[in-house]
C-alpha cells in the first residue's frame, strides 16, 4: 500500500479548510442533495464529500457508506488532492498502490474511485467522489457531469461562508442600532420639516469623505449622493413611515462613493418627535455599509442561477417526489418541457397534471412493479419506457432512481433521472433493418479472462451461418464453437487471445460444420475493445465466403502447378544452357532469366540492355544478327547463330530464336525469345566438316583413281594377269566400290542434315 505523500503547502491548505467551517458540522440537505443527485445521475453506491484534515478525511456528506470518517493514510482522496484533475482507479484490486489498502481488502471492497478535487481560496481542501465495489471506467460525458457537480459544491461551500457572513452582518447591525455614538456605524439627524441634518464622521467615511469635506450639509447632502434609480423606493418608504404604515423607516440603497462606485447602505430610522399638527419634525437613523453583503447576495442568487443552469443543461431531467401513485413531483428539471410538451410548473404537485398521466399506459403497470420492487429491496431501478408527447408522439426514456429513506426505513421521497432515449431506439431499429440486409453477421463478441464468451448482440444472419438464434447465444457462445471445424479451432483461439492481449484488428478465416451439410469457409474481422470489468468486446463482421474460397484453393493449387513447372524449366534452362530474354526495339529495354547472365559472363547485378547487348557482339556477326531483327518486323521471326565476346575476351557461339507479334498488336515491338550457348555444337560441327571435307577430297579422289585403275585390270584390255591376280584383283574391286559407296552415303547424309536444319529454321 502506498499512502497518499503530504502537500508542499499542506499548513496553507489545512488553514483554507479551516477558514470554511465545515469540520465536524451536522449534514446539511443542501450538500446532501448534490451528493443524492450524483448518486443517481452516476448510478453509483458511494459518494461522498470529503473534506482532509491533517490526519484523516471527514465526509461532510455521504451516500451508501455508513462511516463518518477514515485514516488519511489509507484514504484514496488524500491522492486526489494532490492533482487538479480527475482522479481515477478502474480496479483498486489492480493497483499497486491500492492493492493491500484496508478498503479494498475490506468494507466497503473498493474497486472503483473517481474523485475531483474541491477548492477554497485556491487550496484543496478535499474532493467529491464516487465509489462502486465493482471495477469500472468512466465516460466523457460521466466525468464531466462529476466535475460539474464538484463546481456546483464548490461555490456551495463558497455560499455557506457568504450566508454565516450576512448573518454576523446582521446581527452586527442590530448591536449597532443599540450603541452609542463612536461605533462604526454612521449615524444621522433628520429635521423633516426645515431639512437641517447633521451626520457624524462615520456616516461621511462610508462614501469616502470627512464631514468636513460635505459642509454645509443638510437634507440635500444625501440627496445628492443617492443614485437616482433608488430615490422613488426611499420617498415611498418614508411616506409609509410617515403614515404609520411603517414602524420604521428601512431602505437599502446605493450612494455615490468619492472614488466614483457605488456603496451599499442600510439606512433605517424612525420619527421620534410630531409638530402640534401631527407633522414629523426630528428623525434620526444609521447608515450602515452593506456593499460586502449586498455582493455576497448577488453572488449568491448568481451561484443559485449557475446551479439552475447547470441542471438545465444534463442531457436529461433530474427529479424528486413522493412515492405515491401520482409520483407526486417535488423537484422537475426544465428539460420535461421538450420530452413531454408541458412545463416543469405543470407537475409540481401535480399542478396541472401528474407525471403517471403521460405515461404510456402499457407501461405503467410495469413501471409500478419494478419501481416497488427496487423500493423494498432497497435498491436503485433502471427502466426503459414510453411517454406520451402534448402533441401525441411517442417518446422512448431510460430512467434511474432510487429511493431516500428515513431512519426509521421510511421512504421520505425518490430521486432519479430521465434520459430520451428515443433516438437511440430509431437508430437500433434501423440498424436492425440494415443489418438484415446485408449477406453475413454484424456482431458482437465479448470475452472474460476466465475463458467465459458470449455474443451481446448478432444479426439474424447468425442462423445461416451457425444454425443459432441471436438468443441462444446472447449469454454463452459455447454452442457456436462447436460447429467450428476441429482442424480450425485452435487457429481461430489463438487469433483471438493474440488481438485480446494486443487489442490488435481481429482477422481470420476457418469452416463451419453445421449438421449434415459440407463445411462453410467464414471470413470474420473485428475491433477490440477494453471493458471496465477486464473483458474484451469485439465489434465485428462475419460473411460466408465458400465460393471464392474453392476459387483461390484451385487458384493456389494451379499456382503451386506452375511454380513446379517453372522450376522444371529452370531447371532444364540451367541444363541445357538456355536463357529467355525479352526486348523492346523501340525503347530498348531488356530482361534476361539468370542463365543469359551466366552464358555472357555478366554478374547479376548488371543491368542488362539492348545497347549492352549489342556491345558483345562480335564485330564480323553484327550485320547478321542486324538483318535477322530486319527479317523478323517482317516474318515475325528471329533465328540466328552468331558470336560473342564475354568480359573476359572468351567468344562463345549462341543461337538466338524468338518472335515478334504483329505491329498493330505490338507497339513497342517487343521480342520473346531464348539465347542457347551452342559453341561446342558448333565446334564439332566445325570438326565435323573437316571430317567431310576429308573424306571428301582425301579419301574420295584418291580411291576414285585406285577404282579406275582397278577397273581397267579388270577389263582385260591390258595384258592377261594370272588367275590367281585376277580374283584379288575383282575383290579389289568390288571392295574400292562399296567404299566409294560409302563415301557418297556419308556425304549425302550431312547433305540431308543440312536440308532438315533448314526446313525446320523455315517452320519456325
Amino acid at each position: 500500500m502506498q499512502p497518499p505523500i503530504i502537500p508542499a503547502d499542506e499548513n496553507m491548505r489545512l488553514q483554507a479548510l479551516i477558514c470554511t467551517g465545515l469540520l465536524d458540522t451536522a449534514a446539511e440537505p443542501r450538500f446532501d442533495r448534490l451528493t443524492s443527485l450524483v448518486q443517481q445521475c452516476l448510478a453509483t453506491d458511494i459518494v461522498l464529500i470529503s473534506l482532509v484534515d491533517k490526519n484523516r478525511q471527514w465526509f461532510k456528506s455521504r451516500q451508501g457508506l455508513q462511516a463518518c470518517e477514515t485514516g488519511r493514510d489509507i484514504s484514496f482522496c488524500g491522492h486526489a488532492i494532490l492533482g487538479r484533475d480527475i482522479f481515477e482507479i478502474s480496479d483498486a484490486s489492480l493497483d499497486p498502490r491500492f492493492a493491500d489498502n484496508p478498503l479494498v481488502i475490506s468494507a466497503p471492497f473498493i474497486r472503483f474511485y473517481a474523485g475531483v478535487p474541491l477548492h477554497y481560496n485556491s487550496q484543496c481542501i478535499g474532493t467529491l467522489c464516487i465509489i462502486d465495489p465493482k471495477p469500472r471506467q468512466l465516460t466523457e460525458a460521466e466525468r464531466q457531469i462529476l466535475r460539474n457537480f464538484a463546481d456546483v459544491i464548490e461555490q456551495e461551500i463558497a455560499d455557506r461562508f457568504q450566508e454565516q457572513s450576512h448573518q454576523q452582518l446582521a446581527a452586527s447591525e442590530l448591536m449597532y442600532r443599540s450603541v452609542s455614538e463612536g461605533t462604526r456605524i454612521g449615524t444621522w439627524q433628520w429635521n423633516v420639516q426645515t431639512g437641517e441634518t447633521v451626520f457624524n464622521e462615520r456616516w461621511a467615511e462610508i462614501v469616502g469623505y470627512s464631514l468636513a469635506e460635505l459642509a454645509p450639509v443638510d437634507i440635500n447632502t444625501w440627496l445628492g449622493l443617492a443614485h437616482p434609480d433608488d430615490l422613488p423606493g426611499s420617498g415611498r418608504l418614508l411616506e409609509q413611515h410617515f403614515a404609520g404604515q411603517l414602524a420604521f423607516y428601512d431602505c437599502k440603497c446605493r450612494m455615490k462613493h468619492k472614488n466614483g462606485h457605488w456603496v451599499w447602505v442600510h439606512d433605517r430610522g424612525r420619527v421620534v418627535s410630531w409638530t402640534e399638527d401631527n407633522k414629523p419634525l426630528m428623525m434620526y437613523g444609521t447608515h450602515a455599509d452593506i456593499t460586502e453583503q449586498k455582493h455576497a447576495e448577488l453572488e449568491l442568487k448568481a451561484s443559485r442561477d449557475q446551479f439552475q443552469t447547470l441542471v438545465a443543461n444534463i442531457p436529461g431531467i433530474t427529479y424528486r417526489c413522493k412515492a405515491d401513485k401520482d409520483w407526486t413531483m417535488l423537484y422537475m428539471s426544465g428539460s420535461i418541457d421538450p420530452l413531454s410538451g408541458y412545463p416543469a410548473s405543470d407537475f409540481i404537485y401535480n399542478e396541472v397534471r401528474s407525471y403517471a398521466s403521460v405515461i404510456h399506459p402499457d407501461d405503467s403497470e410495469r413501471l409500478d412493479l419494478a419501481v416497488g420492487q427496487a423500493i423494498k429491496d432497497n435498491q436503485s431501478w433502471l427502466l426503459q419506457y414510453r411517454i406520451i408527447h402534448k402533441c401525441g408522439a411517442i417518446r422512448w426514456v431510460e430512467e434511474r432512481g432510487r429511493a431516500e429513506y428515513n431512519e426509521q426505513g421510511e421512504v421520505n421521497f425518490l430521486d432519479g433521472f430521465i434520459l430520451d432515449i428515443t433516438e437511440e431506439k430509431t437508430l437500433k431499429q434501423q440498424l436492425l433493418k440494415l443489418t438484415s440486409q446485408l449477406p453475413g453477421v454484424v456482431y458482437q463478441y465479448q470475452q472474460w479472462p476466465d475463458g467465459r464468451a458470449c455474443f451481446p448482440y448478432a444479426s439474424n444472419n447468425l442462423q445461416k451461418i451457425y444454425g443459432a438464434l441471436p438468443e441462444q447465444v446472447k449469454d454463452d457462445a459455447t454452442f457456436i464453437f462447436s460447429k467450428i471445424h476441429p482442424d480450425d479451432l485452435a487457429g481461430l483461439a489463438n487469433s483471438i487471445e493474440l488481438s485480446a492481449a494486443n487489442l490488435s484488428l481481429w482477422q481470420h478465416q476457418y469452416r463451419v460444420c453445421l449438421d449434415n451439410k459440407k463445411p462453410t469457409w467464414v471470413s470474420g474481422r473485428a475491433t477490440p475493445e477494453r471493458m471496465p470489468d477486464g473483458s474484451t468486446l469485439w465489434h465485428g463482421y462475419i460473411e460466408d465466403i465458400t465460393t471464392s474460397k474453392q476459387h483461390y484453393l484451385e487458384l493456389e493449387r494451379l499456382n503451386k502447378e506452375y511454380k513446379l513447372s517453372q522450376q522444371r524449366l529452370e531447371m532444364a534452362s540451367e541444363t541445357a544452357l538456355i536463357g529467355f530474354w525479352q526486348a523492346s526495339l523501340v525503347t530498348g529495354e531488356l530482361w534476361w532469366s539468370p542463365v543469359i547472365y551466366q552464358i555472357f559472363g555478366f554478374d547479376e547485378n548488371t543491368t542488362p540492355s539492348v545497347a549492352l547487348f549489342k556491345s558483345t557482339l562480335h564485330p564480323d556477326d553484327k550485320d547478321l544478327v542486324t538483318a535477322s531483327e530486319q527479317r523478323a518486323l517482317e516474318t515475325g521471326l528471329h533465328d540466328v547463330v552468331h558470336r560473342i565476346i564475354r568480359p573476359d575476351g572468351a567468344i562463345r557461339w549462341v543461337h538466338e530464336l524468338a518472335r515478334l507479334l504483329p505491329v498493330d498488336e505490338n507497339p513497342d515491338q517487343i521480342l520473346v525469345g531464348s539465347v542457347q550457348d551452342v559453341t561446342e555444337r558448333m565446334q564439332l560441327q566445325q570438326m565435323k566438316d573437316a571430317f567431310v571435307s576429308t573424306v571428301s577430297h582425301e579419301l574420295r579422289t584418291p580411291l576414285t583413281a585406285i577404282k579406275g585403275a582397278l577397273a581397267l585390270l579388270n577389263s582385260g584390255k591390258l595384258d592377261q594377269v594370272p588367275e590367281k591376280l585376277k580374283k584379288l584383283m575383282q575383290v579389289a574391286g568390288s571392295n574400292s566400290d562399296r567404299l566409294a559407296q560409302l563415301i557418297n552415303d556419308l556425304l549425302d547424309v550431312d547433305l540431308l542434315l543440312a536440308k532438315c536444319r533448314l526446313i525446320s529454321s523455315h517452320c519456325l
